[in-house]
């Protein structure tokens, strides 16, 4: 399976990655799922819940790379590391861009 770069469209402001066509039948889940870990996130971080935000920014990442979404995996991966910090300014800052990409992101099946 080939993971190639996502490439950002201007026009659209959407990201395009080319997904594996036998992930098909699962990606409209993993990415519906994926935005309500971006919400638990935020209510994990409005009480201060650390530990919460590492664990499910961990699992994200690992899913992310599993389904060939590295940029997922990037920004969950920025997200966990600062959880273990207790860096909430950072992940104020990332959670959002994060679930922007999820809003954007377009998928391309080979």
């Amino acid at each position: 399976m080939e993971h190639r770069p996502p490439k950002e469209t201007a026009a659209e402001g959407k990201e395009l990655v080319s997904i594996d066509a036998s992930f098909e039948p699962l990606v409209p889940k993993f990415l519906t799922n994926r935005k309500k870990e971006v919400v638990a996130m935020q209510e994990a971080l409005t009480a201060q819940d650390f530990e919460t935000v590492r664990k499910v920014a961990h699992g994200m990442k690992g899913a992310g790379g599993s389904y060939g979404f590295d940029r997922i995996t990037d920004m969950a991966a920025v997200v966990e590391q600062a959880a273990k910090a207790g860096d909430a300014s950072t992940i104020e800052c990332h959670l959002p861009l994060l679930g922007s990409y999820l809003d954007r992101v377009t998928v391309v099946y080979d």
